[in-house]
């Protein structure tokens, strides 16, 4: 009660809506977050992570595991993250045989391409247009078989059209239909080919100034020039070039790595329309533990259990405490310090922006017993003293 009274009832009340506000501010920002992991698009702070700035900007970026997006620009590395999602996505949903068939032939595609022929012609032949292992035809089974790795080409459709050209009869007939067949399920890509088609372009424009491969390079090249850059920059021009670097930088890697992320999209949406409504019941796939996996765990853990603590006035001056340590983690990851390039967005700060403001009303809440005037502090020193009662 002496405590209390060094307080104005003005400075009590003022000091008790703070603590509400703030925890009421954590709680929801904790909630929003939880009701997104059931959706398509779950929130993740790997945008936040990769654009850190200041002093600790390496380890911030290092928690996303890819800062710069170069992991989706290299081809063995998407391939094997789509086989891992593949394992995750088959134990998820518990996929029939048929069902995991599926999901192969979406990502691997198939061996072949086949459709029904009696019997091929005799004018046909494949090996004078060099084309013996990409076509071929299979007498025991009658069936035309086009390979499923190097597909059958527009102009190549043609040629083997033109050795039967002006020949008539059911014979030519049913040729010409089921190589259209053929060719026609042919034409249907693999994702994995897909990735490889926009990574590698065109195998024999590869190495020129505009092919695929050489883009990569120069993202690589900007990045590095990037990095030399903001070690060196200290003056405000110099800053403001930085950021203009940056932005092209980034522009190009969103020009790259873009379209792989919309393939990845576009691959689960399609694996996702094989699954009977039992199956999507059961939410989507748990994504697999990383640090960035675990830093947004937690973070969305402090939010809202930090926030309860403070509304409800429980352990208040350990709540307030630790929700200043976390605030201050988000404060360090975009400093707006001398020295370090702006952070986009409409707001403009200088050295103090709203993170660190709410991390200074937090240190001085820790140090007042709100909990105790308004919340469930009050009730602990009762509780402590009836345990010691009964032992007495």
């Amino acid at each position: 009660m002496a405590e209390i009274q060094r307080y104005s009832r003005s400075a009590i009340l003022f000091l008790v809506v703070l603590r509400l506000g703030l925890g009421w501010q954590l709680l929801y920002e904790g909630l929003w977050k939880i009701n997104t992991l059931s959706t398509p698009y779950p929130w993740t702070s790997e945008g936040y992570l990769r654009n850190a700035q200041g002093p600790m900007r390496q380890v911030f970026r290092s928690m996303t595991g890819d800062p710069d997006g170069t992991q989706w620009l290299d081809a063995e590395l998407v391939a094997k993250r789509w086989d891992n999602w593949k394992q995750r996505f088959a134990s998820h949903y518990w996929l029939s045989e048929g069902q995991l068939a599926a999901v192969n032939r979406l990502i691997d595609g198939v061996p072949s391409f086949a459709a029904t022929l009696e019997s091929l012609p005799p004018e046909v032949n494949f090996d004078a247009l060099n084309l013996s292992k990409t076509i071929s035809f299979d007498p025991s089974q009658k069936l035309l078989l086009i390979d499923g790795k190097r597909h059958l080409l527009a102009s190549e459709k043609q040629a083997l059209e033109a050795q039967v050209e002006g020949l008539t009869g059911p014979e030519y007939d049913a040729y010409r239909a089921a190589l259209t067949a053929a060719w026609t399920r042919a034409g249907k890509l693999s994702y994995k080919e897909k990735l490889l088609a926009h990574l590698q372009g065109n195998p024999d424009n590869a190495g020129l100034v505009d092919g695929r491969i050489s883009q990569i390079q120069l993202y690589n090249e900007m990045l590095t020039r990037y990095e030399e850059k903001l070690a060196s920059a200290d003056l405000p021009y110099q800053l403001d070039h930085l950021n203009r670097t940056w932005s092209d930088t980034r522009e190009k890697g969103t020009e790259l790595s873009g379209p792989v992320i919309a393939l990845d999209k576009e691959l689960q949406d399609e694996a996702t329309q094989l699954l009977s409504v039992d199956q999507i019941r059961r939410g989507p796939v748990p994504q697999p533990l990383s640090v960035l996996r675990i830093a947004d765990l937690l973070t969305i853990a402090g939010l809202t259990g930090l926030g309860c603590l403070l509304i409800f006035g429980l352990l208040t001056r350990f709540a307030a405490l630790s929700a200043a340590f976390m605030l201050f983690g988000f404060y360090m990851a975009m400093p707006p310090l001398p020295g370090v390039p702006e952070t986009p967005g409409p707001e403009h700060s200088f050295i103090v922006n709203k993170n660190l403001i709410e991390v200074m009303a937090l240190l001085a809440l820790a140090f007042i017993p709100t909990g105790k005037w308004f919340g469930l502090d009050c009730l602990l020193p009762s509780l402590s003293f009836r345990k010691k009662a009964k032992a007495a």
